[in-house]
């Protein structure tokens, strides 16, 4: 009685996903340009794409820091150098395994 409705819903569901799935994409940015024609060129172009990305990241990330240094007023940019100090103290010379870290009494005052 309600499992014709059913089945049908199903077939028909099944049929528009493989229909999708079939569908041209566009193609991504980038990836419609010249392709090289020799290992060297290859290699040049991917070494090209790796320092123009890290490049990105290191200007993208000092402009963040300086902005977020900005917003903080003095007592707070104090505090953070003081933690950061107190971190690098707390790392130095000392690895601390994980089932210590998890499961020890933690160290305020480290």
């Amino acid at each position: 009685m309600h499992l014709k409705p059913l089945a049908l819903l199903l077939v028909l569901t099944t049929l528009a996903t493989n229909a999708d799935a079939q569908r041209r994409r566009p193609p991504r940015d980038g990836v419609g340009g010249q392709t090289p024609r020799t290992v060297e060129e290859s290699i040049r172009s991917a070494d090209e794409k790796k320092a123009a990305r890290e490049a990105e990241l290191r200007t993208g990330w000092n402009e963040a820091k300086e902005s977020h240094y900005k917003n903080q007023d003095k007592a707070t940019r104090k505090r953070m150098r003081k933690n950061d100090r107190r971190q690098k103290r707390a790392r130095q010379g000392r690895q601390v395994p994980w089932w210590r870290r998890i499961f020890g009494k933690s160290n305020r005052y480290r």
